[in-house]
């Protein structure tokens, strides 16, 4: 028996199709956008925009919310407009205030969410006469945890086992290794670093074959980033009170 109830729309498009007229890409429109009243298909009525690149965190999600949260029928650039608006208001607003000493800084650009990563660079210049002993002084000072790795400083003989140093590992050098995996692909990747409970930095040197050194060896300054040696630092001060 056939149902003689009247037929349900059940998209927006099946309510408004031969109503509206066409979208640009061809297809039929199935609503019109209210700020600009161009027509929009199905697929182009839901299309959102990219925020722009170089931003800060904040205004991303400034950005994304406008967009979003639009009221209404709405096409791509109506709604970059608004999100446009909401990242200037993001940018326009007061930033968080910065401390005085070099550590604090970067430690609070960590989580600082209202500083684009050019602004985050800028901001978080170190003293011209900052040297890695001071980053590993100020570092073990504030540190208040026992280490929990060390590494081989001399060479294991069939007398004797090697000597160990214990510290706190960060990724600051410059010289890279070459990482080779099982299926033969290779990947480049800096050498560890480590700071030791005696404020030496210490890593392995390369050996034949683009390989790591068991053993670890002092580190020249010439060797470290200055500025991703205190944003190591800054994260291991970061995270320590949440260790076990």
């Amino acid at each position: 028996m056939l149902d003689s109830r009247p037929a349900r729309a059940n998209t927006l498009q099946t309510v408004n199709h031969g109503s509206l007229g066409m979208c640009n890409c061809g297809y039929l429109a199935v609503a019109r956008c209210e700020g600009c009243g161009v027509l929009l298909c199905e697929t182009h009525a839901k299309q959102l925009p990219e925020p722009p690149p170089g931003v800060s965190d904040n205004a991303r999600i400034k950005f994304a919310g406008a967009v979003r949260l639009m009221g209404g029928a709405a096409c791509e650039s109506c709604r970059a407009e608004r999100g446009r608006r909401a990242i200037s208001d993001a940018i326009s607003a007061p930033r968080q205030s910065l401390p005085d000493h070099w550590l604090d800084r970067a430690i609070a650009l960590n989580s600082d969410q209202t500083r684009s990563e050019e602004e985050r660079i800028f901001d978080g210049q170190l003293p011209p006469t900052l040297t890695t002993k001071d980053i590993t002084d100020e570092f073990l000072r504030r540190i208040g945890k026992d280490p929990k790795e060390y590494v081989a400083i001399t060479k294991e003989t069939l007398l004797h086992a090697p000597d160990y140093a214990y510290g706190w590992k960060v990724e600051c050098r410059r010289t890279e290794y070459t990482h080779r995996w099982p299926d033969g692909a290779t990947e480049r990747y800096s050498l560890p670093l480590l700071i030791s409970q005696n404020g030496e930095l210490l890593g392995p040197v390369l050996e034949d074959g683009d390989t790591q050194s068991a053993v670890w060896y002092v580190v020249p300054d010439s060797d470290v980033d200055m500025p991703r040696l205190v944003a190591g630092v800054a994260g291991l001060l970061i995270l320590s009170p949440f260790e076990a």
